[in-house]
């Protein structure tokens, strides 16, 4: 399950994109924290380094202006970019006491000054802890536990599974953060959760810490192609290599593999000549892979309809079925390991329904796969959450696209991350590298095209 930290960062990134700063997020928090104190005269707050420090900052400008005595005690280090500017903003104002906690020792002489404290803000982590508190941090909360003071956390009470503040109340922003949290309003917009953003690529991509190994960000395997279209394959494999995933195996009859002459795409030429058969089944489930993507190029012959449907109940992996796939299958087909990405005509005929939010959201449900339906706004849903994308041009008309976003998804897919995440990150990434094609080269561009500008589309939303 993700946790708290990388969903809040994920709204944050979305807001950002959708022109809602971070900074102001920022001042609505601490002003819900002033409110949330307004009925105390004699405030303490100890505010960290990161974004919770300075909502704390902001509210301690607020409840000054209400005629409270305030003092902010600082833990030293370098701040985020919003945190130094409100603390710069607090800096200026006189009627505001500032001490600055460099190491446990401190602790010791703030005890007095808590005495006649009415409330303490703890405003010192949040969600962002990551293991044990350090020191000055854990005699903090030891301090702040000492005093008889009404105490009130940031988002979550700072500490880890030894110990950590005993908040009277928890205020969270958005979301709760934990069971039993006040939850209030700071001007999140309904968009930042309902569309897909650079946030959801930032909950897809995995960390890379360094010392990692060939395959340890996924393997996939691509298996498609056939007389007449060989390129469609190549087009999955190379998109999901600029994704990021390390390993791509094409698995493809003879004649397709003939013509595939990329050195960085790894070959597996089956014993079928020109189209997929059921007889290939034992081959590619030998070949070691996290992820599949089935479907692109493979036409619609009946013994490769059987491979597909063999394939679906030969393997509990990651599976993406597009394209031709779609064709091959009947509704009953779809399992819970499966996502699946038709355009509005294929979803009619597989479904039998025309595509809309509810009938996405209903049959994601039924068959409890992922189901992305293509269009100007995509629809994404696994039956339980829905997500729209509105990402992408005209331009991306162009034969070939389809295949791209699979390779897209794919890659998320082998690299570990969860299908329905992994579909709202793909549609959002390959919708982007399109609109970035487009400022280039106007309507006039390729399906490989688009796969170069995978890269700067991954930095944008990096950037974010």
């Amino acid at each position: 399950m993700t946790n708290p930290a990388k969903i809040t960062g994920a709204i944050d990134m979305n807001c950002e994109y959708l022109g809602i700063p971070g900074i102001l997020l920022m001042e609505n928090a601490g002003k819900e924290i002033a409110r949330e104190c307004s009925k105390f005269n004699n405030i303490a707050i100890f505010c960290g380094t990161g974004n919770n420090g300075g909502d704390g900052l902001v509210a301690a400008r607020h409840l000054s202006g209400a005629g409270k005595k305030i003092t902010v005690y600082l833990l030293a280090g370098n701040r985020t970019e919003e945190a130094q500017k409100n603390l710069e903003i607090v800096g200026n104002l006189k009627s505001i006491k500032i001490e600055y906690i460099k190491d446990s020792t401190n602790c010791e002489k703030l005890k007095g000054e808590l005495e006649e404290v009415d409330v303490i803000i703890d405003a010192l982590i949040g969600v962002g802890i990551h293991g044990h508190l350090r020191e000055p941090i854990r005699s903090i909360v030891r301090l702040i536990n000492s005093t008889n003071a009404f105490k009130l956390s940031v988002d979550v009470p700072t500490g880890d599974e030894n110990i950590k503040v005993n908040a009277d109340t928890t205020l969270s922003f958005h979301l709760p953060k934990i069971p039993g949290a006040k939850v209030v309003d700071i001007g999140i917009p309904r968009e930042a959760e309902l569309y897909c953003g650079p946030g959801d690529v930032y909950l897809a991509l995995p960390h890379r810490r360094g010392g990692e190994h060939k395959g340890d960000f996924g393997r996939l395997l691509v298996i498609g192609g056939s007389k007449e279209y060989f390129g469609a394959p190549q087009l999955v494999a190379k998109a999901a290599l600029q994704t990021g995933v390390d390993l791509v195996t094409i698995s493809c009859p003879e004649y397709v593999a003939e013509r595939v002459d990329d050195p960085s795409l790894i070959v597996n030429p089956l014993d079928s000549k020109f189209y997929l058969t059921s007889e290939d089944m034992a081959q590619i489930l030998s070949t070691n892979f996290d992820a599949i993507v089935l479907g692109n190029g493979i036409s619609t012959k009946k013994e490769t309809r059987d491979l597909v449907r063999d394939l679906i109940k030969g393997t509990e992996k990651p599976i993406l079925l597009d394209a031709d796939a779609l064709k091959l299958i009947e509704m009953e087909d779809i399992k819970p390991n499966v996502v699946v990405t038709p355009h509005s005509t294929e979803f009619k005929l597989l479904f039998e329904s025309p595509g809309s939010v509810e009938t996405v959201e209903k049959f994601a449900k039924k068959t409890k796969g992922v189901i992305l339906m293509k269009g100007k706004t995509d629809i994404i849903s696994d039956g339980e959450k829905t997500r729209l994308n509105r990402t992408g041009n005209p331009g991306m008309t162009v034969g070939g696209t389809g295949d791209v976003l699979a390779g897209i998804i794919g890659a998320l897919l082998a690299m570990g991350t969860d299908r329905f995440q992994a579909a709202c990150a793909g549609a959002f990434l390959c919708g982007l590298a399109g609109d970035i094609a487009y400022e280039d080269l106007d309507y006039c561009f390729t399906p490989m095209d688009v796969i170069d500008y995978i890269p700067d589309a991954i930095k944008f939303c990096r950037g974010v």
